[in-house]
Parts: C-alpha cells; sequence; structure tokens
C-alpha cells in the first residue's frame, strides 16, 4: 500500500508533553490514584455529568488542526497528559463500555470486537463466536446485564431518581454499549429504512434506539434523518486507501444539506435538543467522525489541506476534527446558556487513540476492510478471505476465529494447551509481530518475544505495559492468543487501532468541574478510571461490591 506521509505533529502544547516513556509514574499503573472506595469530595452544586466521547481523538490533533474551543476546555479543566487507555482491546465496542462501568474488559462480559459465548447467553449456541459490533441492543444489553454490575445510569439514578439519562452517537453500537438497560434514552442512526430524497429510494437514516423522543423522530423526513446512500461516497469509494472503508453519505460527516446535517453535526444537535427538553442527569454524546477519518486515510498523517468547499476538504481529518470542535463549543454553550453549566461535571476523552499503517499487510482494495479485520465463521456472517499475510496461522487449520487490526486476536478450536502453544508459534511467524501471548486462567503467559525487531522506544513501552495491557482481555470470552505488532503496522486498513502500541493507547483525559481551574497532575489516569472519577465528584459511593476495577483520580 502506498501510505500517504505529513509533516506530523508539531506545537504540542506543553500540558501533554509530559506524557513521554521516560516518565516514571507510568510504571505504576493507577498506584497515584485514589481509591474509589474513600470518602467523595462532596460539591452540591455538580448534579450532572456531561461526557463527551471523539472517537479515535489523539491529543496532539488539539494544536495539529488548531481545535480552538477543546483548547479553551483544556485551560479551565483538570487534564492529565500522562493518560493512557490501559487496556485492550483498544476498540469502540470494548471502551465505550470500560467508561461507563469502570471495569476492564476481563470483567465486563466481553473483551474485543469478537467474543465467544461460552456460556450460550445470547442462545446461538455453546462457544459461538459473535462480532459484537454487529449485535443489537437487546444482545449487547444481556451481555453487559451477566456481569451483575451497575453501569453510570444505575448510579445516577439511585442518586438523583427520577431524572433521565441519556445517550447519543453515530455508531449504534457505542451509543447501546454506553448506555446499558440502565439508561433512559439512547438516540442513534437507524439502518436505511427512510426514502426522503426525489428518487423514493429507501437510502436515508433517521433516529433510532430507546425511547427517541418524538421532537427528534416526528416530523418523519425531518431534521434528524440524513441521506446515507452508499452512492454519496465524496469519492472514497473508488479512492485508495479510503475504499477499503468508505463513506456511505452523510452517517459520519455532516455532507451538504443544511436541513439534514449528519455526522458529529447531528449528534450535537440531538443532544442539545434533549438538554433543553429533558430533566437529565447524565448525558454521554459520542463522536465518531474522526474515527472514520482516520480510518480511511492513516489518522495523523492525513494533515494536507484541500480546496474549501470540496468532496476532498469534508472526507478529510482536518475538516472532521475542526467540526467536532465546533460542536464540542456548542454544546458547551447551550449548556450555560440554559443555566446547567454550574452544576455539571464535563468529561472529554477518547476510546482509543489511533495511527497510521506505514507497514500495511491487509489487502487494500476496495470494500476489504471487513475481511482484513476478521477471519471465521460468526453468528453475523462468514468471513473466510483472510490477507495472505495470515497464512502462517491459518495453515494450523485451528483457527475460529481471528481479529487483527493493530493488533492480531485469535479464537482457536483446539484449546488445549499444547494447541494454544502452536497457535503462538505460528503468530510469532507473522509479519511484524513482536511478541505472542496465551491466555492461561485469568492471565497470559508470554510465549514469543522478538526483541530484535523492536526500536528502543517500542521494547521501552512493551515492557512497561505489553503484559498489563493484554492481561486485561483474560477471560474465557477473550482470544486464545494475542499477537503485539510494531508501531504503525495494521492488518486492517489504512489507519487503525486494537492494539498496545503507544499510539493507540495515548488518550486526552479532560475533567471540568464548575469552578474548577486548569491543573495537569502527573497521576497515569486510565478509561477505567473515568467512572470512579464522576462518582466521587458526584458524591456517589459505589459499593466493593460492584467490581470496580478502576480508581478516582485527583480533581482540582
Amino acid at each position: 500500500m502506498t501510505s500517504r506521509t505529513g509533516r506530523g505533529p508539531t506545537g504540542l502544547r506543553a500540558r501533554w508533553a509530559a506524557f513521554g516513556l521516560a516518565t516514571a509514574l507510568l510504571l505504576t499503573g493507577t498506584a497515584a490514584a485514589e481509591p474509589a472506595t474513600r470518602p467523595p469530595e462532596r460539591s452540591p452544586r455538580v448534579q450532572r455529568v456531561l461526557t463527551l466521547v471523539v472517537d479515535q481523538f489523539r491529543p496532539e490533533y488539539v494544536d495539529l488542526f488548531d481545535m480552538r474551543r477543546t483548547r479553551a476546555l483544556l485551560r479551565e479543566s483538570t487534564s492529565f497528559p500522562s493518560a493512557y487507555l490501559g487496556h485492550m482491546a483498544s476498540e469502540t465496542v470494548v471502551s465505550h463500555q470500560v467508561i461507563t462501568s469502570g471495569q476492564l474488559p476481563r470483567d465486563m462480559g466481553w473483551a474485543d470486537e469478537v467474543y465467544r459465548d461460552t456460556d450460550n447467553l445470547l442462545g446461538e449456541g455453546k462457544d459461538r463466536l459473535h462480532i459484537t459490533s454487529g449485535l443489537g441492543r437487546t444482545q449487547l444489553d444481556t451481555l453487559m446485564g451477566s456481569t451483575g454490575s451497575p453501569k453510570l445510569g444505575d448510579y445516577l439514578h439511585r442518586a438523583f431518581p427520577g431524572r433521565k439519562v441519556v445517550t447519543v452517537g453515530g455508531k449504534t453500537y457505542a451509543t447501546h454499549v454506553s448506555g446499558g438497560s440502565g439508561t433512559d434514552i439512547q438516540v442513534t442512526f437507524s439502518g436505511r429504512e427512510f426514502a426522503c430524497g426525489p428518487d423514493g429510494a429507501k437510502t436515508w437514516r433517521g433516529p433510532a434506539g430507546k425511547a427517541v423522543p418524538s421532537y427528534l423522530s416526528a416530523p418523519a423526513c425531518g431534521r434528524f434523518y440524513v441521506d446515507s446512500a452508499a452512492a454519496l461516497d465524496y469519492g472514497t469509494s473508488d479512492t485508495a486507501p479510503a475504499w477499503m472503508y468508505p463513506l456511505d453519505g452523510n452517517h459520519y460527516i455532516p455532507g451538504r444539506d443544511p436541513a439534514h446535517l449528519g455526522g458529529d453535526t447531528w449528534v450535537a444537535d440531538a443532544g442539545m435538543a434533549m438538554m433543553e427538553r429533558e430533566d437529565w442527569s447524565g448525558m454521554l454524546l459520542t463522536f465518531p467522525g474522526v474515527d472514520k477519518a482516520g480510518h480511511m486515510w492513516g489518522g495523523i498523517t492525513d494533515d494536507a489541506v484541500y480546496p474549501p468547499g470540496s468532496d476532498e476538504e469534508m472526507a478529510h481529518l482536518r475538516y472532521l476534527a475542526r467540526n467536532v470542535d465546533t460542536q464540542i463549543g456548542r454544546v458547551l454553550d447551550r449548556l450555560k446558556a440554559l443555566g446547567q453549566d454550574d452544576e455539571t461535571l464535563v468529561v472529554l476523552t477518547t476510546d482509543h487513540g489511533g495511527m497510521p499503517a506505514t507497514r500495511f499487510h491487509g489487502v487494500n482494495a476496495a470494500g476489504r476492510g471487513d475481511y482484513n479485520w476478521f477471519y471465521g465463521r460468526s453468528a453475523q456472517g462468514d468471513f473466510l478471505d483472510p490477507a495472505p499475510a495470515l497464512d502462517p496461522l491459518v495453515r494450523t487449520g485451528n483457527v475460529a476465529g481471528s481479529y487483527q487490526d493493530s493488533a492480531v486476536r485469535t479464537w482457536l478450536t483446539d484449546t488445549s494447551p499444547a494447541a494454544k502453544r502452536r497457535a503462538a508459534s505460528a503468530m510469532a511467524e507473522l509479519p511484524d509481530v513482536i511478541a505472542s501471548y496465551t491466555r492461561e486462567g485469568d492471565r497470559y503467559r508470554l510465549a514469543h518475544a522478538a526483541p530484535r525487531r523492536m526500536t528502543p522506544g517500542e521494547r521501552d513501552w512493551w515492557q512497561r505495559h505489553g503484559q498489563e495491557l493484554v492481561n486485561t482481555m483474560a477471560a474465557p470470552y477473550g482470544p486464545d492468543v494475542i499477537g503485539l505488532l510494531k508501531d504503525d503496522v495494521s492488518y486492517g486498513v489504512a489507519g487503525d487501532h486494537g492494539g498496545a502500541q503507544r499510539q493507540a493507547q495515548r488518550i486526552p483525559l479532560i475533567f471540568r468541574t464548575p469552578g474548577g481551574r486548569g491543573a495537569t497532575p502527573d497521576t497515569p489516569g486510565r478509561a477505567v478510571d473515568i467512572l470512579p472519577t464522576v462518582l466521587r465528584k458526584l458524591g456517589i459511593v459505589p459499593s466493593p461490591a460492584d467490581g470496580l476495577d478502576g480508581r478516582a483520580l485527583p480533581l482540582s
């Protein structure tokens, strides 16, 4: 694959410079964080939490794309420049559950895009493989409910009975996972079910989910219905490398129809409409635009400037980063205009980092995204056309399913210790694999390592975090064998995540409290620490039986 290159990040803010491999605190995980069960920081003014999740948002984008509203938010917030995601898989469908449950993947119900149903919870057969991003809301609720642990919505209902908990997002699975059964309203896009255009074709998406308010869904073909025709692709369906995962109309981008703007603008507008009309205690808005561009073009290297108003401009990262920055500003302005600002804790973060695939081991062809990412048979479909790079693993004849992006994770048919060792040896032969692991109970054991394949920086990060990160996936439903990859490597698409690399793990983590001051603690916070931190600030004391894996972080 011919990869686009760019000048890379420049002029980074000093507050993010503290994130470095030499930071000794990264060795200690969350040791510097405060226990979740310590008496809460009581603040009678904080009665709401607004969580803004910008999918695949790297901290460098704030300066690289001059995200002024986000920069202003940083100045008045407590931000953690040493933050990292802290778990695998570093995926949307995993991390949104981590953020709202305070649990690591090994404890929260599933650990990856692929889920092995060891207890037949979904009723389609014991050990059946499922692609979690393809599960429906009731299926996801079943998996979340299987843990018996509360989520953010459950805590908020106990503390503020009668008030609503809301999630909004452009991705159905991100919206549902962020909510769970404890959420009152979930708003996301439907499938292509509506004929709102002059051609009469059912290519439009409308608001769908759980208890969608009528002021969003009516009238039919009103503001919250967008054209999602596959033919409306802004040139991405026949342009490499975006053609592996092209745009589908205005699902992930705003588009040009001022009456039917999609993407992150749609998310912000739906959220603000509910801010005005609902008595809410919690709202989570998840914005998908940056992630879509990152996958299509490579992420941080996609920094070119395109002609204003052109298809190229709208489909690339610079435009979408600035658009989500605008939407963040609009949401915060509306919060203030409604008089809700001085009682709301605002959280800004992401579900994972991302990196360009300057070494790409998938097949660079139109529509190849799903076939590059998944190999095997699942309840959501069969994907049996693997990239040649997977041959050593496939030839073992023991692969039930495999998911590969910036790491390779494999579920085996024969899961005996000897079979796992053979698979780990085959995994070690794959291009750019630096270490392979086999699952043994509640942890992974290192089977093979290739220090000579690593740069000094890669080796340092792997020694500090490799074992920690793979262990967060150690559950019966998790992969049997894991292969970690070098930096800037993907088997999926042009820009990717999922693995343990520093770029896939580094995240912004920002909390703005009413009347708070700007601060940059050295604590290396993780995504799993967000819920305990929110609970502390809201004066909610979790029970030890809730099974929180995170710790409350210190806020100014």
